[in-house]
C-alpha cells in the first residue's frame, strides 16, 4: 500500500493501455486524477456474477492492466476483470472504508447470495492518494474502522453464552489483543484530526492501516461468531440495496450487543469517538427495513445449501416480534 499526494496522476502516466472498473461517483471524483485515460471503463451495479463477465466482457482485451477505482463493489469488480482479461491488477480507492482494499478475493454472487469465490487476484499494489481520499464525506472514510470495531458482537456473543453454560468458557486471554486493537483505534483516531476536528492525511493513514491490521488482529474463534457481517449479507438481500458497508457493520455490532446484554454502549461510545454511523436515523434505514433484515439473518446464517451452518445467539433466539419491537425502539432512543 502506498500513501501520498499526487501519486495517482504520477503513476497513472506511466501506466500501459488499462481498462477500468468504478462507479459513476468514483469516476466523477477521480477522472481528473488520472495522467491518462483508460482503454474502457465498466460501471459496477451490483457483484452478481452475471453482471461482472457481462460488463467485463464489453471491455477490449488488448489490455495489460486492470484499474479498480472506487470502494469495495468497485474494487472487487475490478479483481474479477484483472482475472477474465490475465492482466495485472492496481487499486485505487476513493475511501478507505472497507477490507476489498486490500483482501484478494471476490465473492461469487447470485443476485445478492454469495456462495464462495468468484476469484482470487492479489494486486500488484495499493494507491491511497491522500488528495483523492479526502474528497470523499467524512462518514465514507470513517465508515472504515466500523468495519473494524463490528467485531465486539464477537466478544458480546463469547460473553453472553460462557454466562449461561453455552459452548466454552470465556477466555479473557483469548480476546485481549482484540480488545486492545480497538482501545488502541479510540484512542488514537481523534489525535488525528486538524484543530477544527477534520480529517487530515494522518487520518487516512490511520484507517487505512486499522483496515490493513483488521485480519491478524480479529478473534477467529467458533464461540465468537460473526454475526456482524452477517447481518450485512442479510439486511441487503432482505431490502435489494447496498447501505454503506461500515456502517452496516457498526449497525450489526451494536444489535448483537444489546441483543445479548453485554454493554451495547461500550460499543456505541467507541464508534461515536471514531464517528462511524451506525444509528438507522441516520443511514436511511426504516423500521420496516431493519425488521426484515433480522427477520433474514437466522435464515441467512443457517443457509446449509449456501455452506453456512453458523452458531449464534442470532440463529438461536432471533430478533423478531415484541423483542424487534423493543430493539428499534432502544435504538431510537440512544
Amino acid at each position: 500500500i502506498r500513501l501520498g499526494h499526487g501519486i495517482v496522476t504520477a503513476d497513472s502516466s506511466r501506466w500501459p493501455r488499462y481498462v477500468v472498473a468504478t462507479t459513476p461517483t468514483a469516476w466523477e471524483t477521480a477522472r481528473p486524477f488520472l495522467g491518462r485515460e483508460p482503454a474502457g471503463v465498466a460501471f459496477n451495479k451490483w457483484l452478481d456474477r452475471r453482471h461482472l463477465e457481462e460488463t467485463t466482457d464489453s471491455l477490449p482485451d488488448d489490455v495489460q492492466l486492470a484499474v479498480g477505482i472506487g470502494a469495495g463493489r468497485a474494487l472487487d469488480h475490478a479483481k474479477f476483470v484483472a482475472h477474465r482479461k490475465g492482466v495485472p491488477l492496481i487499486q485505487v480507492p476513493t475511501v478507505v472504508s472497507t477490507g476489498a482494499i486490500i483482501h484478494g478475493f471476490c465473492g461469487n454472487w447470485t443476485g445478492r447470495v454469495i456462495s464462495g469465490h468468484a476469484c482470487v487476484v492479489n494486486c500488484e499494489y495499493v494507491l491511497v492518494d491522500y488528495d483523492l481520499v479526502l474528497k470523499a464525506p467524512e462518514r465514507l472514510n470513517t465508515a472504515g474502522l466500523g468495519d473494524v470495531l463490528c467485531g465486539y458482537a464477537g466478544l458480546s456473543e463469547w460473553r453472553h453464552n460462557s454466562k449461561r453454560g453455552y459452548g466454552p468458557r470465556y477466555d479473557p486471554d483469548a480476546t485481549r489483543d482484540v480488545m486492545a486493537f480497538h482501545q488502541e483505534l479510540v484512542t488514537g483516531f481523534p489525535q488525528t484530526l486538524d484543530k477544527d476536528g477534520a480529517l487530515t492525511d494522518e487520518s487516512v493513514r490511520f484507517i487505512m492501516k486499522a483496515v490493513q491490521d483488521r485480519d491478524d488482529r480479529s478473534l477467529r474463534n467458533p464461540a465468537a461468531p460473526g454475526a456482524d457481517h452477517s447481518f450485512c449479507f442479510a439486511l441487503e438481500l432482505a431490502n435489494n440495496r447496498y447501505w454503506i458497508h461500515g456502517e452496516e457493520c457498526a449497525l450489526g455490532g451494536v444489535i448483537v450487543a444489546w441483543h445479548a446484554d453485554e454493554s451495547p454502549e461500550t460499543l456505541i461510545e467507541s464508534l461515536d469517538t471514531c464517528r462511524v454511523r451506525f444509528r438507522p436515523r441516520d443511514m436511511d434505514i426504516s423500521k420496516e427495513q431493519l425488521r426484515k433484515a433480522l427477520e433474514q439473518l437466522p435464515l441467512w446464517m443457517g443457509d446449509k445449501a449456501a455452506g453456512r451452518d453458523m452458531d449464534s445467539l442470532m440463529r438461536r433466539e432471533p430478533v423478531v416480534g415484541q423483542r424487534f419491537e423493543k430493539c428499534w425502539q432502544w435504538l431510537e432512543s440512544i
